[in-house]
């Protein structure tokens, strides 16, 4: 594989992808603990599909105390898009997409990726 292919490999070079995304007035009516709660939505739900897809690893920050622009920052590692594509076409199906949250944003990126398209160092990290 040439250093240009491996740089777009995401095996070794994982893509970022955030998702700005508002939760919806239904969401925020479910109690936060107990059956059909919020978490047990997580548990029964998001959890099964995101282990179906290990190359497609999800995190979450709460961000509605800081900006209107989302309440939620959903951080996507992936480093096989078959496995971020199944993962999202799978919370599609679910009450996820639209009905708890609306998507409002994707921006996809790859980390320094300027450094290695023009070979040079890392801004904020020569000695």
């Amino acid at each position: 594989m040439s250093e240009a292919s491996s740089q777009y490999d995401l095996a070794t070079n994982p893509m970022t992808i955030f998702w700005l995304i508002k939760t919806t007035p239904e969401w925020l009516a479910l109690p936060p603990h107990g059956e059909n709660g919020r978490f047990d939505f997580g548990k029964k739900v998001l959890d099964p599909i995101l282990a179906r897809y290990p190359g497609a690893k999800m995190t979450f920050y709460d961000s509605e105390a800081f900006t209107a622009d989302c309440t939620d920052v959903m951080v996507w590692t992936v480093t096989n898009l078959e496995d971020y594509n199944g993962a999202v076409n799978d919370l599609r199906e679910t009450k996820f997409w639209s009905f708890y949250f609306t998507i409002e944003k994707i921006i996809p990126a790859i980390e320094n990726e300027y450094a290695k398209h023009y070979k040079t160092d890392i801004l904020g990290q020569a000695q």
